[in-house]
């Protein structure tokens, strides 16, 4: 006899055969082959994703490698930057200083900023006197925000502006040992070095974006690639100064923007811009730069719109080199190529 439909179900709910057989799934074993396939070759797949994207990134970089090989013995033509405005910080004296010069006998108008308003000022009327360009001077503490922010209000107030080339080169020296160093300078140093890039930055970038035109420049170190030891906090800056540029690079180019606001990040070797420097090379391996020498180079690899500048050249592809190798051989390089010690010696003395 069939059994009837109330027979099967109890107190309205229904039986655990029926309940069974309606909420049985079919076993991973069930799966049909097709998808089994997928399954099975997905890390294959995923392998032979990248390895075709590397195959990808060889060819478009090789042309890219030999082009950056060229342009060591065919530099790449610099631009025009006549009628354009340069803003320097620490702009009244040294690298500054020797940079605004040549900018000036370019054409290009200057807007001076450093915390020395009379060098400042004297350097700018130099410029209006030599070689016919409008130049402005401005007493300002670029690790301070609020104070940047009002120097391009006050730019724009001026007609001084708008800034096409910004040049972040304010910087403090501090040769010690992170344990022997002041805790007061130490802070400037900090803040001035590296602090003064970002509020700079932060207050002029807009602009440039806004016009589709502009350059900005961060005047690092060698001491932002090879690690200082006599000038721990020093150094650090600088590595962050360096970091700071190429993320701001990777920011333009995500955007869609490197092609029309430009960055260059600047490692000179030591220069002798300060007494304190001087004393401190008393016997270097290489010979430091001279203002001027150092001045020359960081201006053509700004109009030559180079990524990275180092200088000299050579010193910047060899300390990339060195990274290839395990620490205790770069050690052996700063023991008996640079004799490092020597310098170490002269500090403490």
């Amino acid at each position: 006899m069939k059994p009837s439909a109330t027979s099967e179900r109890t107190n309205g709910l229904a039986s655990p055969t029926a309940t069974f057989e309606e909420e049985s799934v079919t076993p991973p074993s069930a799966e049909p082959p097709h998808v089994r396939l997928v399954i099975a070759l997905e890390p294959l797949l995923t392998v032979l994703s990248i390895v075709l994207d590397l195959v990808k990134v060889i060819l478009l970089g090789v042309p890219l490698i030999v082009r950056e090989i060229y342009t060591m013995f065919v530099p790449r033509p610099q631009k025009d930057v006549r009628g354009q405005v340069a803003l320097i910080t620490g702009g009244g004296n040294g690298l500054g200083r020797a940079m605004a010069q040549l900018f000036a006998a370019r054409g290009c108008h200057l807007v001076l900023v450093d915390i020395d308003l009379q060098a400042a000022e004297r350097t700018a009327e130099e410029l209006r006197q030599q070689y016919g360009v409008a130049a402005r001077a401005y007493r300002v503490d670029v690790s301070q925000y609020e104070q940047c922010r009002a120097l391009g209000e006050q730019i724009e107030r001026d007609g001084a502006g708008p800034v096409d080339i910004l040049i972040n080169n304010a910087g403090l020296i501090m040769f010690a040992f992170v344990n022997d160093s002041d805790v007061e300078r130490a802070n400037s140093v900090i803040d001035v070095n590296m602090k003064s890039h970002v509020w700079m930055t932060k207050v002029f970038l807009d602009g440039m974006i806004k016009r589709k035109r502009g350059h900005i420049i961060g005047i690092s170190s060698m001491s932002g690639m090879y690690a200082f030891p006599w000038g721990v906090v020093y150094s650090a800056t600088k590595f962050a100064v360096s970091g700071f540029m190429a993320s701001l690079t990777e920011q333009l180019r995500i955007q869609g923007l490197s092609k029309s606001v430009r960055t260059t990040c600047v490692n000179p070797y030591y220069v002798t811009t300060r007494k304190d420097v001087i004393e401190f090379l008393q016997k270097p391996r290489f010979a430091p730069l001279t203002v001027d020498e150092a001045a020359r180079e960081i201006v053509k690899g700004i109009l030559r719109q180079d990524i990275v500048v180092t200088i000299p050249r050579l010193f910047g592809v060899f300390t990339r080199f060195m990274l290839f190798f395990p620490v205790p051989v770069q050690q052996l390089v700063r023991d008996y190529l640079i004799r490092e010690y020597e310098l170490n010696n002269n500090l403490h003395m």
